[in-house]
């Protein structure tokens, strides 16, 4: 009874031992784990204390509580090694998150504006003198309805003056068609071949013409068939640049039925126009305004020295990068526009225009308004230019308040001889009043 009640007691002593080693070799691999990273670490354990042999002497077999050292510590390894990967993409995953935030408030500071001036535009637009904005969704309804009867009818004006001009053979697009019958079978064909190649040939194509825009192309429609024939060949390139829910139907839209007026000029130039459409829609209405001073500006003349890299477009390649600073004050700009394309190789030799452009603003904004002075251009070039590459003296220069007065006075005064040679007495009249008054005219086309 003695003997067992001794074994009992060792027992429940060695069980007891074991549980706390179990947990003391389980709490030191813990702390090293934390210390040490992508380290091997090794515990001896103590053996001061021998278990297996005093199980032995008392004849008890009882299972292992205590946990292989090495594995565990190579399992806790394991787990712990990725761990600067994972705080790393961690950060890297809050970076972004945070990007993210800016982004989409920045998004929705630009969406509450362009509510604000989408409403002003409404406003501007409403056929009656009412500038506030609808009371009621019937309100709204009736306003949306006279806006589309207004634009239908605009829409049907540019289909009729398109029957005028076959009728009477004006121009000489219009000069293939025997009478207005043939010209009208003709658009017909054209649009059947369209919607048979859309529909049949290029199923893929449908999708494009989910944008939330397209409705607002149906009071086009009489100008749009107006000008199927030249539209034909576009409308693949069309389909994928500015409908296709790319945001740009709606600032052109707007301009629809001035642009199909204007097509028979516009219409060469359009596979660039499409190729650049991000950078050009915005300006729709702005640089419409002025289609005729800046088709001057589409082709490179045989005789320029301009650096070309073989394509038509070289000379406008090289001015987009400046449109914005002349697209703003284009109204006051357009007058000189046609007297500066002759100097515009000088304008773009070592980048003068690239210097020029940013004073722009600045020079219009304090008056500058001779046209005598853009019509000497070269002259004011070929004796000054080299003071636009002197680091900070444009920006000196066009802060004065009189710099409007300098330019045009140095422009007429400084020597012609050394730059025209026998042409110095040439000059461009700009004194008439007439000067620009038949340009940019719808009837025009």
């Amino acid at each position: 009874m003695t003997g067992t009640t001794t074994e009992l007691r060792c027992l429940i002593v060695l069980l007891c031992l074991s549980v706390v080693l179990g947990f003391s070799n389980v709490a030191l691999l813990q702390s090293q784990s934390l210390t040490t990273r992508k380290t091997t670490v090794t515990i001896r354990t103590s053996t001061k204390l021998s278990v297996p042999s005093l199980l032995r002497s008392l004849k008890i077999t009882i299972p292992s509580v205590v946990p292989p050292v090495n594995s565990n510590l190579q399992s806790t390894t394991s787990r712990q090694e990725p761990s600067a990967a994972v705080s790393d993409e961690t950060n890297d995953v809050d970076a972004m998150r945070a990007k993210a935030g800016l982004l989409r408030l920045s998004i929705l500071k630009q969406q509450m504006e362009l509510q604000t001036l989408e409403r002003q535009v409404r406003c501007c637009e409403a056929p009656t003198s009412n500038t506030l904005l609808p009371d009621s969704p019937l309100d709204a309804a009736t306003q949306i309805f006279q806006n589309s009867i207004a634009t239908f009818q605009l829409s049907t004006k540019v289909l009729l003056r398109k029957v005028a001009r076959v009728r009477a053979k004006i121009g000489s697009s219009n000069q293939q068609y025997e009478n207005v019958g043939d010209y009208a079978l003709s658009q017909t064909k054209t649009a059947t071949r369209i919607i048979s190649d859309l529909v049949l040939r290029h199923p893929d194509r449908l999708w494009q013409l989910v944008d939330p825009d397209l409705p607002k192309l149906v009071p086009h429609a009489p100008a749009i068939l107006a000008r199927l024939d030249k539209l034909e060949s576009h409308v693949a390139p069309i389909l994928e640049r500015v409908v296709n829910n790319r945001s740009h139907l709606a600032s052109v839209e707007p301009y629809l039925d001035e642009i199909l007026e204007r097509f028979d000029d516009i219409e060469p130039h359009l596979p660039w126009i499409l190729d650049n459409i991000d950078v050009l829609a915005p300006y729709t209405g702005l640089l419409l305004k002025h289609v005729d001073e800046l088709l001057l500006y589409a082709q490179v003349g045989d005789d320029e020295d301009i650096p070309t890299t073989g394509s038509q477009y070289d000379l406008a390649e090289q001015l987009l990068p400046y449109l914005e600073y002349y697209v703003k004050n284009l109204d006051i700009v357009g007058p000189h526009l046609p007297l500066l394309r002759p100097h515009v190789p000088q304008l773009l030799k070592y980048n003068r225009i690239g210097l020029i452009s940013p004073h722009i603003e600045k020079l219009f904004a304090k008056g500058y308004r001779d046209l005598s002075a853009s019509a000497n251009m070269d002259v004011l070039l070929f004796w000054l230019g080299w003071t636009l590459t002197v680091p900070g003296l444009p920006a000196l220069f066009f802060a004065l308040p009189g710099s409007p007065r300098i330019v045009s006075f140095l422009a007429n005064r400084l020597p012609k001889r050394f730059v025209r040679g026998y042409c110095n007495d040439v000059s461009c009249s700009v004194d008439n009043m007439d000067y620009g008054v038949s340009w940019n005219r719808l009837s025009k086309a």
